[in-house]
């Protein structure tokens, strides 16, 4: 196996770094430089955002209450660390007021019942143990379909710049959807909250599941086949994400 141990755990995230930068992959899950990890804007206000519907979801915070909450906890949980170029344009004044009008004019998902929020899991893909956290289970009050939600904080072009991409997480979940509930999803949505909320979907398809399951299952092969020579591959050139997002970016060459 590798470098990789019997016990190792996958993500989806993993699945899709190594293929971003093995040598990211190694520093992370390998060598384990969990001290010299540093986080991001773009992640940190994902999480503030995640968390603060995750617990209106529960009834811990009221909606007339999210935008108070979101301004009092803004300054303290996200980090000021945008990337030069965009701040100096006023993207952080800009994404921070995007924020803001999401929780003033949200839709609370009406027309849907929420069948479970932040589900935390395990399972397995080829024998091998995977992780993940389905961001809401829905229940369309009209039609009765189930619907498995991801938020994001991606811009509606952004996302369609990488939209198969996108849905690959959602297919995976499934598996684990049908071994809860005893079936597929009916579809698959993301609720983008930089564009106030926008629901996109598609309907779920087993063919396409498929497919992205032998994707999961090459790509474990592909880890696991790993010797030290090959995590260390790094991008010809460093891009944006190598210096503005990669966690690794004080410890990589690319990064600097």
């Amino acid at each position: 196996m590798g470098l990789i141990n019997d016990a190792h755990r996958y993500s989806y995230t993993q699945l899709e770094s190594v293929s971003e930068c093995p040598y990211m992959f190694y520093l992370e899950r390998i060598e384990d430089n969990k001290d010299s990890l540093v986080g991001n804007s773009f992640a940190s206000q994902g999480s503030l955002i995640h968390d603060m519907i995750d617990q209106w979801a529960k009834g811990l915070i009221q909606t007339e209450d999210l935008p108070a909450v979101y301004k009092k906890r803004y300054p303290i949980e996200v980090e000021n660390n945008w990337p030069r170029v965009l701040a100096t344009k006023g993207y952080a004044e800009k994404t921070y007021d995007q924020g803001l009008h999401y929780f003033e004019t949200f839709d609370c998902f009406e027309g849907f019942e929420i069948i479970a929020s932040e589900q935390k899991f395990v399972t397995k893909i080829d024998n091998r143990n995977f992780v993940g956290i389905i961001d809401m289970v829905l229940k369309d009050e009209d039609t009765g379909e189930y619907i498995i939600l991801d938020h994001k904080s991606k811009s509606l072009s952004s996302f369609k710049k990488a939209e198969d991409k996108m849905y690959r997480q959602q297919l995976i979940y499934s598996k684990y959807f049908l071994e809860k509930y005893g079936r597929f999803p009916d579809r698959l949505m993301f609720n983008l909250f930089k564009e106030d909320g926008l629901k996109v979907e598609r309907k779920f398809d087993e063919s396409q599941y498929n497919d992205t399951m032998n994707w999961a299952k090459e790509q474990i092969e592909k880890i696991e086949s790993f010797e030290l020579i090959d995590w260390f591959e790094t991008k010809d050139k460093p891009d944006f994400f190598c210096q503005n997002i990669c966690s690794c970016r004080k410890i990589c060459p690319n990064g600097h």
